[in-house]
C-alpha cells in the first residue's frame, strides 16, 4: 500500500507540476552552452553512461575521473558551473560544497608540493548526462575528494542521492582559516539526540561501543544496509530531535526537492525511521550513527585520520544520505522504462 501511495503521489505531481527541473535544466544548458567546443565535444555523457554512478569520496588522484575537471575551465565556464551548483543545492548546501571544495582540500594542498598537486578546488569534476529539460531523463554529477552529489530528472522528477559530504579536518586546525568547522551541525544533532535518550532507549539505540572504521555503504556498497536497526518509534522531544537531524541533511537539497522526501518520508511512515549510534556519548569522541527507514539512509562517521590521532581526537568526517531504492532516481527510471519504452 505504501509503494502504491508513493507511485500515485509522484504521478499526480507530474501531471500538477510537470516542468520542475525547468531551472535545474535552464541552469545545466547554460553551462553546456559556456564550455569552449573541444570541452563540449571530449565530454559529452549520455543519461545510460555507466561513469554517472561512479562516484568517490577519494581524491582524484586515488580514485581518478574522467569527467570535465573544474580547474580546466576558464572564468567564465567557471562561472556558469557554479550557477549550475548553485541550482542543484540549498544555499546551506552549496555553502558547505564550498567550503569542502575551497577552505578544507586547499588546507590538505597547502601541506606540501606534493599535496598542491593532488588535493585542492581544482581536482573536482562537473558531468551533465542526456540532454537537460527534456522528456528523456538526464544527470548532473558533481564528484570529488570528499563531495559527490548525483542528481538524475526522470519524468521531471528530481533525485539527488546518493549526497556524500566529507572532510578531513572536519575543523582546521591551523593556518588563516584554524577553528573554521564543517558539518558541525550533523555532528552537534547527533550527539544532541544520542544524550536525550533514555537508558532503556539508548540500550535499543546503541548497537555497539566500538565505532566502525568508515560508513557501511561506500561507494559501490549500495546494497550493505539493507534491514535498519536501533530504535525506532521514538516520540515527543527526542522525536523532535530526530527530525530536526533529519532536516540537517535535507536541507543541503534543493528546496522543492527536500520537501518532497519529507513528503514521501512521512507517506512511508515517520514510526518506522529507526536512529541507531556506535561509539561513546561524550562529545568529541570517535562515533558513528545511521538513520534508516523506507525513503531514507542518514550514515555519520567521525573517526581520526590513519596514524595521526587517537580516538579521543577525531577529525575525519563521512556523511551520506541515500533514499533506498530510489538512487541515482533508479525506482523512477524503471518505472519511466515501462511506461514510455516497453519491451
Amino acid at each position: 500500500m505504501v509503494c502504491a501511495a508513493l507511485r500515485l503521489h509522484a504521478q499526480k505531481r507530474s501531471r500538477t507540476d510537470p516542468q520542475r527541473d525547468h531551472s535545474l535544466a535552464e541552469a545545466a544548458n547554460n553551462f553546456l552552452a559556456s564550455l569552449r567546443p573541444e570541452l563540449r565535444s571530449q565530454y559529452a555523457f549520455a543519461f545510460d553512461d555507466a561513469y554517472r554512478k561512479d562516484w568517490s569520496n577519494l581524491p582524484h588522484y586515488i580514485h581518478p575521473r574522467k569527467g570535465l575537471k573544474i580547474g580546466d575551465l576558464n572564468p567564465g565556464e567557471r562561472a556558469a558551473a557554479h550557477r549550475l551548483i548553485q541550482e542543484m543545492m540549498s544555499s546551506q548546501g552549496y555553502s558547505k560544497a564550498e567550503v569542502i571544495m575551497g577552505i578544507v582540500d586547499e588546507f590538505l594542498g597547502s601541506a606540501s608540493e606534493a599535496a598542491h598537486n593532488e588535493y585542492g578546488s581544482e581536482f573536482y569534476f562537473l558531468d551533465v548526462f542526456g540532454k537537460p529539460g527534456g522528456d528523456d531523463p538526464w544527470a548532473v554529477k558533481l564528484d570529488g575528494h570528499h563531495l559527490a552529489l548525483n542528481v538524475a530528472v526522470i519524468n521531471h522528477n528530481i533525485s539527488m542521492t546518493p549526497l556524500h559530504l566529507g572532510a578531513d579536518p572536519a575543523v582546521i586546525p591551523s593556518g588563516r582559516h584554524a577553528g573554521w568547522a564543517i558539518l558541525a551541525g550533523e555532528t552537534a544533532k547527533g550527539f544532541h539526540l544520542r544524550n536525550a535518550l533514555r537508558p532503556e532507549q539508548a540500550r535499543q539505540a546503541v548497537l555497539s561501543e566500538t565505532v566502525p572504521g568508515d560508513i557501511f555503504t561506500l561507494p559501490g556498497r549500495d546494497q550493505e544496509l539493507k534491514t535498519p536497526a536501533g530504535l525506532s518509534g521514538l516520540q515527543g522531544y527526542p522525536r523532535d530531535l530526530l527530525e530536526g537531524l533529519i532536516d540537517e541533511y535535507l536541507a543541503n537539497l534543493r528546496p522543492d526537492v527536500a520537501r518532497n522526501y519529507r513528503s514521501e518520508m512521512q507517506a512511508a511512515g515517520f514510526e518506522k525511521i529507526h536512529f541507531a549510534w556506535m561509539g561513546p556519548s561524550e562529545p568529541g569522541k570517535a562515533v558513528y550513527y545511521r538513520v534508516h527507514g523506507p525513503t531514507i539512509l542518514i550514515e555519520y562517521d567521525n573517526v581520526f585520520p590513519p596514524n595521526t590521532r587517537g580516538p579521543n581526537d577525531p577529525n575525519h568526517i563521512h556523511t551520506v544520505l541515500r533514499s533506498p531504492a530510489n538512487d541515482f532516481g533508479d525506482d523512477w527510471l524503471r518505472r519511466h522504462r515501462l511506461e514510455h519504452h516497453p519491451a
